[in-house]
């Protein structure tokens, strides 16, 4: 095995582990699972954030007032690029101290305002989230809370406009790759898996600045 190939190895091992460490009922990670190992890794995304991620987004779970159970790396993806962002940030700040400030604000007001003036139909309920993300984006200092609110929203209504046949579809994939467990818990995770499916289909824009 060369060097590339055990650290390629290395950085799936390190983040089953970590996962596997939390979630005890669990032997292996889902194949799709693997997938999304394989998009972090295809961004350049380092093991430090994944592994912050996961263990913020467990520990989040724990001091929810209404539990839930974590069964897939896809639950952990919010928390993940969340780590990401600081990490990057702090990587930034080391090499460039005089980066622009509002960067992130920019690209994200440039990517909303893009799709707005290309929104399909289909989206139209969409408009007025996106209008309500501009105008915080304007703001000198953004309200993350509220973009992330937002952002809620906006998966919210994308899970309700996707079609009925798509949602049965997902269904069916996680009761195999999770056999046995509670439908409540695989909606989630297919609910997880849709959204972020559509938003990549349509082009649809995160209003939340870690994601850029």
């Amino acid at each position: 095995m060369n060097q590339d190939e055990a650290s390629r190895q290395n950085y799936y091992q390190q983040i089953a582990r970590c996962f596997l460490r939390h979630q005890t009922t669990m032997f292996f990670l889902p194949p799709r699972d693997l997938v999304l190992i394989s998009d972090w890794e295809r961004l350049g995304i380092p093991l430090e954030p994944i592994l912050e991620g996961i263990d913020q987004t467990f520990s989040k779970q724990l001091k929810r007032k209404k539990k839930r159970n974590i069964y897939s790396l896809s639950q952990c993806e919010k928390e993940i690029l969340k780590a990401y962002a600081s990490y990057q940030d702090r990587m930034v700040g080391q090499a460039a101290p005089n980066i622009e400030p509002g960067k992130k604000t920019s690209k994200a007001r440039a990517e909303i305002e893009a799709f707005l003036v290309k929104l399909p139909p289909e989206f139209e309920e969409l408009k007025e989230l996106f209008k309500k993300a501009l105008a915080v984006l304007s703001q000198p200092e953004p309200d993350e809370n509220k973009l992330e609110e937002l952002d809620e929203e906006i998966d919210l209504h994308l899970w309700k406009l996707a079609p009925e046949e798509q949602k049965e579809a997902g269904l069916q994939e996680v009761q195999q790759e999770f056999p046995g467990k509670p439908v409540a818990l695989l909606t989630e995770i297919q609910q997880t898996r849709l959204i972020k499916a559509r938003r990549l289909d349509y082009k649809i824009p995160y209003v939340s600045l870690f994601y850029y």
